[in-house]
């Protein structure tokens, strides 16, 4: 190998390169442009009618360009899909006219929709709401509020369940332990435990041991409910309430039976009473003939028993009266009020007139106007067996009367007395 200290005489140089022919060169030059530009071209076309997939592009360098990328390919979305609406629309408006059924929104993204997806999308269009990406997002972002409200109410109600309830024990009352539960878990008083557990439809009868009762009470609406579930018991609430209610079908069913029998019974009896009904009349007949002749009885039992009444006052008057007759000596013996047997003073068979009822009064006074004198100077009984300061006292006064009183009732009682006044 030669080195840079050779001696150059024996080095050969290169003779010169011929000139090139620059026409050639631009001609491949513009040839390889023209394909590279044809090439290009037909790639561009060929992404811009036939795009690939955002997951087979380059990935963005950063988050602008992928942004970009994003929105340009949602405005895309938005844009087919009024595309699509606008197109329903018209075809629609043909169908109308012609009177051929009309296409629906849902029908186009019929495939992977749920029926209630399609029903949901189809309310969007007859809204007239917006179809597109962005109706569709707002519409999730709505829903999603609602969620979050309908997630805190249910918070709020959670806290508000009841409780694992009460298991009932042999002899417990439903009743008895809803007013309980309130007063012990609320602190409501008696009465208002009470009142608000009578609201209820209470199974007040069939509550067996091993139910559970459970109690809810909102306090700020004032609610107050509860519900029996089967626990540990062997058989159910709503079983117990069928077998109560099947009793109570079979009960009915023996009462129609007895229905039956008793329109049975009931159309004999009408036979019957249709006879009875002509007996009746038959008998209206003789009680109005009776009724005539009990009213003119009743009429002489009134009369008898004012005549009875009557005739009692006077016997009543009679057994309790002692009989009077007081008057001169001469003017006695002419009207045969007294009478002389044997030199003996006796009294006629004449009437007496006055009379002194001992049980209403018990002494009278003989006044001498009432016999044309002045002055009563002495009075004698008759009887003579009547003895004065006896049976009977004689108190005579300043003015010249005569107070008669009654001692011995006994002895007076129907008894008839003559009292001869001395002037």
């Amino acid at each position: 190998m030669r080195s840079l200290f050779d001696d150059i005489e024996d080095v050969e140089i290169p003779a010169d390169k011929p000139p090139r022919d620059k026409k050639k060169i631009l001609m491949v030059v513009l040839i390889v442009a023209g394909v590279l530009v044809l090439g290009g071209g037909g790639f561009a076309g060929y992404h811009f009618l036939w795009p690939r997939k955002l997951t087979e592009r380059p990935i963005p360098p950063n988050q602008a360009r992928l942004m970009t990328e994003l929105q340009e390919a949602r405005d895309n979305i938005d844009s087919r899909t009024r595309d699509i609406y606008a197109r329903i629309e018209q075809f629609n408006r043909m169908a109308s006219a012609r009177g051929i059924k009309p296409v629906s929104f849902s029908q186009v993204f019929l495939q992977g929709l749920s029926a209630e997806e399609e029903a949901a999308l189809d309310k969007l269009v007859r809204e007239e709401r917006d179809p597109s990406y962005r109706g569709v997002l707002r519409k999730v972002v709505e829903d999603m509020k609602t969620i979050r409200d309908l997630q805190s109410q249910v918070a709020e109600l959670e806290a508000k369940l009841p409780d694992e309830g009460i298991e009932v024990k042999r002899g417990d009352n439903h009743l008895r332990l809803a007013r309980q539960w309130l007063v012990e878990k609320h602190g409501l008083p008696e009465l208002r435990a009470k009142e608000l557990a009578e609201r209820l439809n209470i199974m007040d009868e069939g509550l067996r041991p091993g139910f559970r009762v459970h109690f809810y009470y909102d306090p700020a609406k004032d609610f107050f409910g509860t519900w029996v579930a089967q626990g540990q018991a062997d058989t159910t609430p709503l079983a117990v309430v069928r077998a109560r209610r099947l009793n109570l079908i079979r009960e009915r069913d023996a009462a129609i039976a007895r229905g039956d029998d008793l329109e049975q019974k009931k159309a004999e009896l009408e036979e019957v009473l249709a006879g009875l009904r002509v007996e009746i009349d038959q008998l209206e007949i003789r009680k109005a003939r009776l009724e005539s002749s009990v009213a003119q009885l009743e009429l002489d039992k009134a009369q008898a028993l004012d005549q009875l009444q009557d005739r009692t006052a006077e016997l009543k008057v009679a057994k309790n009266s002692m009989y009077y007759e007081a008057d001169l000596e001469e003017r006695l013996k002419a009207r045969g009020v007294l009478r002389i047997r044997n030199k003996i003073e006796d009294i006629g068979e004449a009437r007496f007139n006055s009379h002194l009822d001992l049980s209403q009064q018990k002494s009278f006074t003989l006044k001498p106007n009432q016999f044309g004198i002045d002055y009563i100077s002495d009075v004698r009984v008759v009887p003579k067996f009547l003895r004065e300061g006896r049976e009977i006292d004689l108190k005579f006064g300043d003015d010249g009367t005569v107070e008669v009183t009654v001692l011995d009732e006994e002895a007076l009682r129907g008894q008839r007395v003559i009292f001869v006044v001395k002037q």
